[in-house]
């Protein structure tokens, strides 16, 4: 990570941490031992400064042997370090220059131990990095590690308090008709509702009356948009192009998640087949695009003041969900597999669209990319923010929102028989009078025809 020999090369960073430790052993080494633990690791140098010029310079330390008991003594007290996660190998003495240096090897700590802290609450000792400083993390981003922490599904929960009737019976209908496109021999298909929604994990027991209720996955995901915002009041799901705007926070548009998520991938498989240069390199695009907003949507925090924020514009795609990652990046940015955050919502989307296997879905995001040879994707965290963010550098734009409107409306008449303007609008989150005048310009150019029962693709 860094060459001791060269050590004027460096300065501080997120990642490296310099104190002088000539007065006495220096107690901030904790708040940065915190930090480093609950940002992405990092060395702390004893026995060097940070100079005017931000090049550092070895002083040496006075007592590198009391300075190690030290070390050890502390971490190992839980009084006042949380968990220590420190192995023998991570705090090495070296000679520089004639001087002595004492280096901490500080790693990422697992989401089980985080959030590491000094003293004895999480709430007053937690700090993360930013840059070459060291913060204290706002109650929100302690709560979000905490939440972290468990293996229990979360969004599987039942809400005892709310009616089944939350769940909006329009998305309950759209949701089995595309279960019955992408599994027709379901045994799941022929049964009612409810019983439905009870097997597929949207709706549970309570404990008191045996009533069925939503679970947390089966409001996120099917519920009414009142009740949505009751439960959670800070999600935002939003879709956002230079021209185009997608958005649960306005009052209109996608009402709960799956209605976000099957509009977004309209979008997404529109521009994809705009993009490739034949039809399937467009569907394979369009799978990855699709794949990348599916993570998100496994992964996202939505107990957290965000939810999902996508935006495309003439760079690429910028896929963005509340939470961080649940395991520690491997070489390259691609994160371990791991169980997603929301199992719920998990079990619910594989029956419209089967799993692909745990990291999977990331690998064949790169490897399309790779295939094109474009720029790769970036997969990253922005601590400050407490959000994950995915990258997919796209070639030249060139796009406008409205070749991109008329491409949803012809690859949706491609999955219907016929279909009037409201309803296809309403399905792809468009403006229903931008697209009827959209279909009208389809029939003058003879690749629709209107008929009694709505507009259909010409044969």
């Amino acid at each position: 990570m860094i060459d001791l020999n060269h050590i004027m090369r460096y300065h501080e960073n997120n990642r490296i941490e310099a104190k002088k430790a000539a007065g006495g052993f220096p107690n901030s080494l904790w708040e940065t031992y915190s930090a480093f633990a609950n940002t992405i690791g990092g060395l702390i140098l004893l026995g060097v400064e940070e100079s005017r010029d931000k090049a550092l310079t070895v002083t040496g330390v006075p007592d590198p042997a009391g300075y190690q008991r030290e070390i050890w003594e502390t971490v190992r007290d839980p009084s006042r370090v949380s968990v220590n996660i420190l192995s023998p190998e991570d705090v090495s003495l070296h000679t520089i220059d004639g001087k002595d240096v004492l280096v901490v090897h500080v790693p990422r700590a697992s989401r089980n131990q985080r959030p590491v802290y000094i003293g004895d609450s999480p709430f007053t000792g937690a700090y993360r990095r930013d840059g070459e400083g060291d913060y204290h993390c706002d109650p929100d981003q302690v709560r979000a590690m905490l939440r972290d922490r468990g293996d229990a599904p979360a969004d599987l929960a039942v809400l005892e308090s709310r009616p089944a009737e939350d769940l909006s019976p329009e998305t309950i209908r759209q949701f089995r008709l595309k279960m019955v496109m992408r599994q027709p021999d379901h045994p799941w298909n022929s049964l009612p509702d409810e019983r439905f929604l009870v097997k597929a994990g949207a709706l549970g027991p309570g404990k008191a009356t045996g009533d069925v209720h939503p679970t947390l996955a089966g409001l996120l995901l099917l519920g009414k948009r009142g009740a949505v915002r009751e439960v959670f009041p800070r999600l935002r799901l939003v879709y956002q192009e230079p021209d185009f705007t997608l958005s649960s926070v306005l009052g209109e548009g996608p009402e709960n998640v799956y209605q976000f998520y099957t509009m977004v991938s309209a979008r997404l498989a529109a521009v994809s087949a705009l993009l490739g240069a034949d039809p399937a390199q467009g569907e394979e695009l369009a799978g990855a695009m699709k794949e990348a907003v599916r993570n998100a949507v496994l992964h996202a925090d939505y107990f957290g003041k965000g939810g999902l924020t996508i935006c495309l514009d003439d760079t690429g795609l910028t896929v963005t969900n509340e939470g961080l990652l649940r395991s520690v990046p491997q070489e390259g940015g691609r994160p371990m597999p791991t169980a997603p955050r929301n199992r719920g919502l998990t079990q619910l989307l594989s029956l419209v669209r089967p799993s692909i296997g745990a990291g999977a879905g990331l690998d064949r995001i790169y490897k399309v990319w790779d295939k094109r040879g474009w720029r790769a994707p970036v997969l990253a965290e922005k601590f400050k923010a407490g959000v994950t963010e995915l990258s997919l550098p796209l070639p030249g734009g060139g796009l406008s929102a409205e070749d991109i409107a008329r491409q949803q409306i012809v690859e949706d008449l491609t999955d219907r028989v016929a279909g009037r303007p409201n309803e296809i609008a309403h399905a792809l989150g468009l403006d229903p009078g931008e697209t009827e005048r959209l279909l009208r310009a389809l029939v003058r150019e003879g690749l629709v025809v209107e008929r009694p029962e709505g507009y259909a693709l010409r044969a």
